[in-house]
């Protein structure tokens, strides 16, 4: 789906925000999932923000959890037929996929990002592998050439940022963030420093 008419206000609210982060010396680098909704955000970010900036990229280390049915990556919905339309070895009907214990589950779910997230088996990465998965993409800038002064500015989608929030952070799950929330994190060879809302706190480098 791509952006709503009614979400220029709330990406305009972040731009200075995300401008607090960087020095008169800061570069910029925009970078998103391959959906419309984070790419077009990413976009309008970089528009405001740093238009001389690279283009907004894909960023495959950002992408929502890799869950699986028969065989094929599926992403996160709201509907059984959606779940089934994306599996691409077998016809799978809506029935099918309700009579998956997970996937049933998360249908009817009155959070399903939740359900997710509180799922230690689920068919696929679970929230601590997402959350290991961001820190140690985020880490691996710190092999970029020329990286200081760098600020990534990275769209991603909620289940990423409720994983890395709870398994990657250690905070307790406040349910959905806000549109075009964020949370920071600042690398360095010493360790990651982190802001989210009130809450601030520090972490080593994971090992290499």
């Amino acid at each position: 789906m791509p952006l709503t008419e009614d979400s220029s206000p709330d990406i305009e609210a972040a731009v200075p925000r995300l401008r607090k982060l960087a020095s008169a010396n800061s570069k910029f680098l925009f970078l998103a999932t391959k959906t419309h909704r984070s790419r077009q955000t990413a976009e309008a970010l970089r528009a405001a923000i740093d238009p001389g900036a690279p283009e907004v990229k894909p960023a495959w280390g950002l992408r929502n959890p890799d869950v699986y049915l028969a065989g094929s990556r599926v992403e996160l919905g709201s509907k059984a037929e959606f779940f089934a339309s994306q599996c691409a070895y077998f016809e799978m009907t809506p029935k099918a996929v309700r009579g998956q214990t997970f996937y049933d589950g998360f249908l009817t779910a009155p959070d399903r990002i939740e359900y997710w997230l509180f799922s230690k088996n689920p068919p696929g990465e679970n929230a601590a592998a997402v959350a290991k998965r961001v820190l140690q993409f985020a880490q691996s800038f710190l092999a970029a050439p020329d990286q200081s002064d760098l600020v990534v500015a990275c769209v991603t989608h909620s289940p990423v940022m409720r994983a890395i929030l709870l398994e990657g952070l250690g905070r307790v799950d406040t349910g959905e963030p806000n549109w075009v929330e964020e949370i920071v994190l600042e690398v360095s060879r010493d360790g990651m420093a982190y802001r989210f809302r009130d809450h601030v706190g520090t972490l080593p480098l994971l090992p290499e």
